[in-house]
């Protein structure tokens, strides 16, 4: 129990120092109160504007293999501009920035890539007064995950919580790849990854996202190599596919069997021209009506599609998320980017290390150039 304890304290002191180097000191905030132009990013049911003490929460890491559950007491302060906010914990004066990234205003996430390091945060607005916070690292082959349940001071802790499903056991994916869950305690798991026709494995951890009630849910895995790794799994049918993979070299990878949405079919192609971007960091925030012009393209792989830009060389890969007009992009630049589209309106969320940012985008089909026979007038 000593030796367990000292690497909670150990890790403790590992991801403040993490926060400290990837974060950006506090300086002069706006007001809660600030107004930010209504243009369709003011969708958010919740305001988590306050103070929060998490009141559980489980930690694994890869190096012991083992779980312990000392994440209660942690102080957070929220400061929240529609769906961008920060968090700033007890342990530092540092603020984590964050993205409200889907249609229902409930999910948020960050996402950084330092060197040797990944950090992947999400997690879910339950209400005013709750908050899930979950987070994975992969820092030079070291995974350790950690998930806890913020509660704002002065309120209680609700009865209405999900059931956590079990996931252990061996699920194969359409490929044939296991994945093999050894040992969960409570949202957090870990396991080895075994691809098709090989005898060697990769070591993974990961936690539970979201829980749905038709008994799927979506996990967040980090492999020792490095490797994101975004699954879906089925509890009633033990099936699970892999939507989307960023692997630690920037290659992307999907397992998409549809078309995708409307919007981003095979043969079609689109003006993206962003309109309006509000952005947060350790200033306070800010917003630009600037314009910028891409090209959307779909490509072969079906549900994928570029971005690329005339004025940069800047090529950015898009998912569309089956199912829905979700979607995600990636680019060595810009980092990780999450959102959906609604009608011809395309929403972009950003979550970093030192800020967060929120773009509205005008998404128009290109026309298709006419070529007209020279003999013909």
């Amino acid at each position: 129990m000593k030796t367990i304890h000292r690497a909670a304290i150990a890790l403790s002191l590992s991801l403040t120092i993490l926060f400290l180097i990837v974060g950006t000191v506090t300086a002069s905030y706006v007001s809660p109160e600030y107004q930010a132009t209504d243009i369709g990013l003011k969708q958010v049911p919740y305001n988590i504007n306050g103070v929060f003490t998490t009141v559980s929460g489980i930690t694994y890491d890869s190096v012991s293999g083992g779980f312990t559950t000392d994440n209660s007491g942690k102080v957070y302060t929220v400061t929240q501009y529609d769906r961008l906010f920060t968090i700033v914990e007890d342990i530092s004066s540092s603020p984590l920035f964050f993205a409200i990234d889907d249609k229902h205003g409930t999910h948020f996430f960050s996402y950084g890539n330092y060197g040797n390091t990944k950090l992947f945060r999400s997690g879910i607005i339950e209400s005013d007064d709750v908050f899930s916070n979950k987070m994975i690292v992969n820092s030079g082959g070291i995974v350790t995950v950690q998930t806890d349940l913020a509660v704002r001071n002065g309120k209680t802790l609700p009865d209405d919580s999900t059931a956590i499903p079990d996931l252990t056991g061996t699920w194969t994916t359409a490929q044939k790849t296991t994945y093999q869950i050894e040992k969960q305690k409570g949202n957090v798991f870990s396991g080895k990854i075994t691809l098709n026709g090989k005898t060697t494995f990769t070591p993974f951890a990961g936690y539970i996202d979201t829980v749905a009630e038709d008994g799927t849910a979506e996990i967040v895995m980090l492999c020792q190599k490095g490797n994101l790794i975004l699954g879906n799994v089925n509890e009633n049918t033990h099936n699970i596919t892999i939507p989307y993979v960023l692997y630690a070299d920037g290659r992307i990878s999907s397992s998409l069997t549809e078309d995708g949405a409307n919007w981003a079919r095979t043969n079609m192609s689109y003006n993206v021209t962003q309109k309006y971007v509000t952005v947060l960091n350790s200033d306070g925030i800010s917003e630009d009506t600037s314009k910028q012009v891409r090209l959307l393209t779909v490509s072969s792989i079906a549900g994928r599609y570029n971005l690329t830009s005339a004025s940069d060389d800047i090529t950015t890969i898009g998912i569309v998320q089956q199912g829905n007009n979700s979607f995600i992009e990636y680019s060595p630049e810009a980092g990780l980017i999450r959102g959906f589209v609604k009608g011809d309106t395309k929403y972009d969320f950003r979550g970093g290390s030192d800020l967060a940012e929120a773009s509205v985008h005008n998404l128009k089909q290109k026309p298709r150039s006419i070529i007209k026979h020279p003999l013909k007038r």
